[in-house]
């Protein structure tokens, strides 16, 4: 491969990306001076942040769209032909399922250990959120960032990957390093890291993004409600084997939907 060719796929690769972190300067710039700053207010955060997503979807589904069009010939998707979803009703329920029990095992998982203890950047983020209120939390995290964060590094991200790695799982592994390293600090990156792994497993298991955006938002959603509510996990956290079995129950079932979908992606190749 020449290295033009190199140079203009790392191009397209970045481009994304550099695209991303400008319009996240350039959004809340005009939406602050168009709402007289109030939605600048920490109280309001969850709402800017779902303006920032809606305003940015139309942008990265087109990049999405063109990228589709070259891997597959040219066939959209969801019509006959190569990127048919390979999921039934089933297999869709699997990947909410395995998404809500690997999002709420790694949370207790993480919990054990010491690095919310010393990495209270999460601590601070989770402080922030829970702020606002229960619905822009909902917008913000389970609808409009689920549907961004999909486009972007599964559906773009990923795809572009394969096409530098030639290898589906080392592209597998750096999108979901990117995902880990886009949330910003070390509990959430590392949480993120493992989810981005789940993400892209499905991914490719359906080759579509709509088994992903689901897993996604069951996730988020899990990780909404564990804000709002006690779940088995919390209440149980004053007995300590009790704790160490859920979390493990949790994890189990997260690994087991995994490997389910891993094995579908092997074999639709």
């Amino acid at each position: 491969m020449s290295g033009q060719g190199i140079m203009g796929k790392m191009w397209r690769l970045l481009f994304p990306l550099l695209l991303y972190e400008c319009l996240t300067v350039f959004y809340p710039e005009v939406l602050g001076l168009v709402t007289g700053g109030r939605l600048l207010e920490p109280s309001s955060a969850m709402w800017l942040l779902t303006l920032e997503n809606v305003l940015m979807l139309p942008v990265f589904r087109l990049l999405y769209r063109q990228d589709r069009k070259r891997q597959t010939g040219g066939i959209p998707e969801g019509k006959p032909g190569p990127q048919k979803l390979k999921m039934g009703a089933g297999d869709l329920l699997l990947t909410i399922a395995g998404a809500v029990c690997l999002s709420r095992g790694l949370n207790y998982l993480l919990a054990l250990t010491p690095l919310p203890y010393y990495f209270p950047g999460y601590q601070a983020a989770a402080s922030q959120i829970i702020q606002c209120s229960l619905w822009s939390q909902i917008c913000a995290s389970v609808v409009s960032a689920s549907l961004l964060e999909e486009l972007l590094v599964r559906g773009i991200l990923y795809g572009r990957l394969k096409e530098i790695l030639k290898n589906p799982r080392t592209a597998m592994a750096a999108s979901a390093l990117v995902f880990g390293l886009y949330h910003g600090n070390v509990v959430q990156g590392l949480y993120a890291f493992v989810m981005g792994l789940f993400f892209v497993q499905v991914y490719e298991a359906g080759d579509s993004l709509l088994p992903a955006v689901l897993a996604h938002m069951a996730a988020n959603s899990a990780s909404v409600l564990a804000g709002q509510v006690k779940l088995a996990g919390e209440n149980a956290a004053g007995n300590p084997a009790v704790y160490y079995c859920i979390t493990a129950v949790f994890l189990l079932a997260g690994a087991w939907c995994w490997r389910y979908f891993a094995r579908k992606s092997e074999a639709g190749r």
